[in-house]
């Protein structure tokens, strides 16, 4: 990437309804300061506050002003600072802003909206020693359907270890930022069946998700395919796919559906997944093709268009004997990976039938597929993308810590932005934070720049007067990333700024940010990437104590048994797999 175009997202402006600020702090003519020995209060009106996401929209704003700031949030029926309500007028998924006489009022056209309403809210209001609430006023409502999260739980990573209320938190926060879906799959790859000890373990991690997002208005999304347990009987195992880019991958155990005992085998453990999700609710199913999963036998090639097409509607039909109102994603990614005729054919099968597909997802490793940006979308259906946040020039992933790349992901949403109608982002960890924030708005409003979204995102995570200098930091640490994934001399005078700057502002910052382990992941990889690149390696004592805080963020196992959980773990030394690798 060159520097034109690695800095695009520094000079692009966002788009915002400005309106009227209020005067002085939310409490009139006092500050919330520090130096008071009572804390002031900060009253909040709500409207329906029987209603269990409303509540909780309160106790979010709550709990995220009273962090940043010496206040008492509190609840009141008269006189409030804050107003929270639904106006059944707005559409379904908007929020609007405004002025009711002295109070600021955040109103959703649903529950769900209001939870978006109160995240701008948050967001753009200022915590500096005092709280002074968002100028922002307007309506705003989402270009996007569907605003997904795939959160990838497996490999001992922070999806799989983190507590139930880190990940219900973590929930919120995304929720604040527009998003309306997350998506974890139940690991079949790493089980030997349902008998396996890990797999109710493994359920009941899905089942929180799950339960969680219906807490949060969000829906929920798993997925399923040909790739099933790993002992899977040998007589119904699919044929290998050819692979000769090294894209599709043939990963895991799958099974030829075209056999008929392989077709009764898959129809049955999805049967038991359904079955297992059905007081949790399950809203939205994705096929998958390739990775895990394909067939190559003469009955299912080429796999998806034929073999992958016929199981997908029969698990479909399967899953809405469960969930009435399932919602189907079919996913393309690598097709014609080499070239097999495979949109073409998905494209022919949705002219006379396919009914039980709502959404096609298309991406890929770098640039956006060419088809259906050049002929259109099989069967006019709405287009999800898949953006890879999390492993693109990181290897560990997440390892050196925060890996933001605004620039990337502004170039190629560029590519797309006019056909995309949303897409579940492939999440490894929290260390893409940032990555995930620019996506979800992405999807919010097209148009809105990666700048502008950095720009609400660090005022609010790191507080007022950093903002150019974390912009600048943010732009420095992806071209070291862009440079070291192309094998390209990283410039050694952005490492040394990058760190410096990532020093200086780390002395600013109040305490609440320091705190704040967004802002601690990004500090500890602007001090790694100087120690790996331009200092004394990854064995300096600099480096070894900022990789063994990032396992403690990410609850990295020091001695583990799984083979995979190096690809997740900071490359600490003295970090062991007694049967992977370091």
């Amino acid at each position: 990437m060159n520097a034109h175009n690695r800095r695009t997202f520094l000079t692009r402006a966002g788009t915002i309804v400005a309106g009227m600020s209020v005067p002085g702090c939310i409490l009139g003519s006092r500050v919330c300061s520090a130096a008071e020995e009572t804390s002031p209060e900060i009253r909040v009106s709500i409207q329906r506050p029987d209603h269990p996401l409303i509540n909780r929209t309160f106790e979010i704003v709550k709990d995220r002003i009273q962090q940043r700031c010496p206040v008492k949030v509190l609840k009141t029926a008269t006189d409030a600072h804050i107003i929270l309500t639904v106006d059944e007028n707005l559409p379904k998924e908007a929020f609007r802003l405004d002025q009711a006489n002295a109070s600021v009022r955040i109103a959703g056209g649903s529950p769900q909206a209001l939870l978006y309403g109160a995240g701008k809210f948050l967001r753009t209001s200022l915590y500096s020693g005092s709280f002074r609430p968002s100028p922002w006023r307007g309506t705003s409502a989402p270009q996007g359907l569907l605003r997904g999260m795939y959160f990838a739980s497996h490999f001992h990573n922070w999806y799989h270890q983190a507590s139930k209320e880190e990940i219900s938190r973590y929930m919120e926060d995304l929720a604040l930022w527009g998003v309306n879906a997350v998506m974890v799959i139940f690991p079949m790859i790493n089980l030997q069946d349902w008998n396996d000890p890990q797999a109710e373990p493994a359920m009941a991690m899905v089942r929180q998700y799950a339960q969680t997002a219906k807490e949060l208005g969000l829906q929920f999304a798993t997925g399923v395919n040909n790739t099933m347990f790993i002992g899977a009987p040998k007589e119904i195992r699919a044929t290998p796919l050819p692979d000769p880019t090294h894209r599709r991958g043939n990963s895991g155990h799958p099974i030829c559906p075209n056999i008929p005992e392989g077709h009764a085998y898959l129809m049955e453990n999805a049967r038991q997944l359904f079955k297992r999700l059905s007081d949790v609710t399950l809203d939205i199913v994705v096929f998958w093709p390739y990775d895990e999963g394909g067939c190559a036998c003469e009955k299912c090639r080429p796999w998806g268009s034929n073999g992958y097409l016929t199981l997908s509607r029969d698990l479909a039909q399967l899953g809405r004997t469960y969930f009435p109102n399932l919602k189907t994603v079919l996913s393309t990614w690598m097709f014609d990976t080499p070239p097999e005729g495979e949109w073409q054919g998905l494209t022919n099968y949705l002219k006379s039938g396919g009914e039980w597909i709502d959404y096609i997802l298309a991406d890929a490793h770098e640039d956006f597929p060419r088809y259906p940006l050049e002929n259109g979308v099989p069967g006019n259906r709405p287009l999800i993308n898949f953006p890879e946040i999390s492993m693109w020039g990181n290897s560990p992933w997440g390892g050196f810590g925060a890996n933001p790349l605004p620039a990337r992901f502004q170039r190629l949403w560029d590519q797309v932005k006019q056909v995309v109608e949303g897409g579940f982002p492939y999440s490894e960890g929290i260390y893409e934070d940032i990555n995930k924030a620019v996506v979800a708005q992405f999807y919010w409003d097209k148009d809105r720049s990666a700048k502008a979204t950095l720009e609400e995102y660090i005022a609010y995570e790191f507080g007022s007067g950093v903002t150019e200098d974390v912009l600048t930091i943010i732009d420095l640490l992806e071209s070291a990333a862009s440079h070291s994934y192309k094998k390209e001399p990283v410039d050694a005078n952005e490492v040394k700024r990058a760190f410096q700057l990532a020093e200086s502002v780390h002395a600013r910052l109040p305490e609440w940010a320091k705190q704040n382990w967004r802002w601690e992941i990004l500090h500890l990889r602007a001090i790694l990437d100087h120690e790996r690149f331009i200092g004394g390696g990854l064995e300096t004592p600099a480096a070894e104590a900022a990789m063994t805080r990032l396992i403690e963020i990410y609850h990295c196992q020091m001695e583990t048994d799984d083979p995979y959980h190096h690809r997740v773990r900071p490359p600490l030394k003295r970090a062991t797999s007694r049967h992977g690798e370091y």
